[in-house]
């Protein structure tokens, strides 16, 4: 009577491919658990680094905001001071492609105003977080449009129109802050809410659907990482040309402190402080970034094109 031991060797193999396959489902869903595990664990490490770098070029932007406002209250108060001391007040001052006129010299009381409006609000601890928009750009927009009085919500204003200004003070990766940085760079989709993906993959209904699963995050998380690369990039693009600009700025303050004088009892020595004086405004007129939030191309031509004049 073989036919009975033929059953059961069919029923044997039915149940042991179906241990097998229960295995395997089991070893598939363990395999997409994993690689979602260590997709996750790769994109925390690389919102990590970024977030580091943010609040570093953030940083970078704020010092040279406050060394911007410290030379417009300062050096530049010391130019407008001295040039309304004037005793020759008809002459014209050689070196310039246009005088020195009225005009510029109460634009230039302005942004002293402003700058020093500024300084009071940051000495109450007001408005820390707006010195990235004057060091971005200067006294082009973020500083000559506010109003005295007004000119710390004036600078946070202008830090809030920029995306990327927004981005670098308003929160880490983490927090969802990233779509904030769509003025600097293209990010679609980067906040991928790792925990949730995974808990997609082990809800799946099939193993196989689950490895999907797992290897299509994978491949988002490692396009992701790759756009971080290219954000870090552009932010290390900025802080470059903030150090340049800090650099050049403090040099110039240097040399103007050296020849300055009270008045134009010297015409020749007034005149080469003027020049440079004004020399150094244009300098600090310069953003180092564009208005869609990357860092601006050449700093160092066109500051060098302005000191070529000074």
């Amino acid at each position: 009577m073989p036919l009975p031991f033929i059953l059961w060797g069919a029923a044997a193999a039915l149940a042991a491919t179906g241990v097998f396959k229960g295995v395997e489902a089991s070893n598939n869903f363990d395999k997409a658990k994993g690689i979602g595990e260590d997709a996750e664990l790769e994109f925390k490490k690389a919102s990590k680094v970024l977030d580091g770098a943010r609040e570093e070029t953030q940083a970078a932007l704020a010092a040279l905001g406050k060394l911007k406002i410290h030379t417009f209250s300062h050096q530049i108060k010391y130019l407008v001071e001295a040039f309304k001391k004037r005793k020759d007040t008809k002459s014209t001052l050689k070196g310039f492609n246009e005088n020195f006129t009225v005009e510029e010299l109460k634009s230039y009381e302005k942004l002293v105003l402003n700058s020093l409006e500024i300084e009071r609000g940051l000495a109450s601890g007001a408005g820390g977080g707006a010195l990235a928009a004057i060091g971005a750009y200067g006294s082009v927009g973020a500083l000559a449009s506010a109003s005295t009085g007004a000119a710390i919500s004036g600078l946070s204003g202008a830090a809030a129109t920029n995306a990327t200004l927004a981005w670098l003070g308003g929160g880490a990766l983490s927090a969802g802050g990233f779509g904030m940085a769509g003025g600097m760079i293209a990010l679609g989709g980067i906040v991928l809410g790792p925990a949730l993906a995974i808990g997609g993959f082990m809800m799946a209904s099939k193993a196989e659907e689950a490895l999907t699963k797992a290897h299509d995050y994978q491949a988002k998380v490692e396009t992701a990482i790759a756009e971080m690369e290219v954000l870090k990039t552009a932010l290390k693009a900025i802080r470059t040309n903030a150090a340049e600009m800090a650099k050049t700025i403090n040099e110039i303050v240097a040399r103007f402190e050296l020849i300055k004088v009270k008045d134009d009892s010297d015409p020749s020595a007034f005149e080469k402080m003027v020049v440079l004086g004004t020399g150094l405004k244009q300098v600090l007129d310069i953003p180092i970034i564009t208005p869609d939030g990357s860092a601006a191309k050449n700093i160092k031509s066109t500051i060098s094109g302005i000191l070529s004049l000074s």
